[in-house]
């Protein structure tokens, strides 16, 4: 889970990944410098936002965790370049709604369900009605409550019927623009907001706080909105030039203000609520993306 990895000590994260965290901001990986190379960074980004088995070598510093943040969006692009090329796939066999729920439970799967349990863990922490000491207590149960179970089922049907309503050509700006989107949330999120709890694995990812990765996942975020562009175009998808644009706006912005609206419950973001952040995201921009499509019809 991506938010869980933030509240689980450091060796559930990946059973085949040979990698420690050093609390000590001085000591970078054995042998590399704070923040490592690119190809780490980017390894790590992989490693902490889907399931797929990339092994790290040696010790794992905050600086390594901040700065891989950067390439989350680069991540976020691939996995929504993969899910339309599967809906793209589907729909050629089954109808709409029917490739829609597989494509989302691919997703749901090759992510194992990182994000859902973030916004799991929020609903049923945030909308408990309690003081905010016991709302973090709550969230941090690994047990799923009511609202949370909720929260997940809306989500899910909201994004296969938005996916399910779209074409092949019509779902490639909500699925590139964003995933991609999303993913240049948590940098944001951790840059903007201080860390809700006093201490927690999660809180490593805020030691350094430069702007660096910021800087990088908005670079990233703009790279993969030229590339929707440009793909949209060659479909001849609805608002060619302007949908991803519109989309990755739109879909971060109702993530953000949700968010907001937590930090000030809570005092800040914990893990989870990254986490639920690129969940509201990714359906924003599916139900965006419908929309683009009913005015432009």
């Amino acid at each position: 889970m991506w938010p869980a990895i933030l509240t689980t000590p450091t060796p559930s994260w990946r059973a085949d990944a040979e990698m420690t965290v050093t609390m000590d901001d001085e000591r970078g990986p054995a042998g590399v410098a704070p923040g490592g190379s690119v190809a780490r960074r980017l390894t790590l980004a992989v490693t902490f936002l889907t399931g797929i088995p990339l092994k790290v070598e040696g010790e794992v510093s905050p600086a390594d965790l901040w700065r891989s943040m950067g390439w989350y969006p680069l991540v976020g692009l691939a996995l929504g370049a993969a899910a339309w090329g599967a809906y793209a796939g589907l729909l050629a066999l089954l109808p709409g709604l029917v490739a829609a729920v597989i494509v989302v439970l691919l997703l749901e799967a090759v992510t194992r369900g990182l994000h859902m349990d973030g916004l799991m863990d929020t609903a049923d922490g945030v909308l408990s009605g309690v003081p905010r000491e016991r709302a973090l207590e709550i969230m941090k149960d690994s047990n799923a409550g009511a609202m949370g179970v909720v929260a997940a089922v809306l989500i899910l049907a909201l994004k296969v019927a938005a996916l399910g309503a779209l074409t092949r050509a019509d779902a490639a700006a909500p699925l590139l623009a964003g995933w991609c989107a999303a993913r240049a949330l948590p940098a944001l999120d951790v840059y903007a907001w201080p860390y809700a709890r006093a201490a927690g694995t999660g809180e490593a990812f805020t030691r350094e706080h430069t702007p660096g990765p910021v800087g990088m996942a908005g670079a990233l975020l703009a790279a993969g909105l030229a590339a929707t562009v440009f793909v949209t175009l060659a479909v001849d998808g609805v608002g060619a030039w302007y949908a991803g644009i519109v989309i990755a706006a739109a879909a971060m912005g109702a993530a953000l203000l949700v968010q907001a609206a937590v930090a000030k419950r809570l005092g800040g973001l914990t893990g989870d609520v990254y986490g639920m952040g690129i969940e509201l995201a990714e359906a924003a921009a599916l139900v965006v993306g419908c929309a683009i499509v009913k005015l432009a019809g």
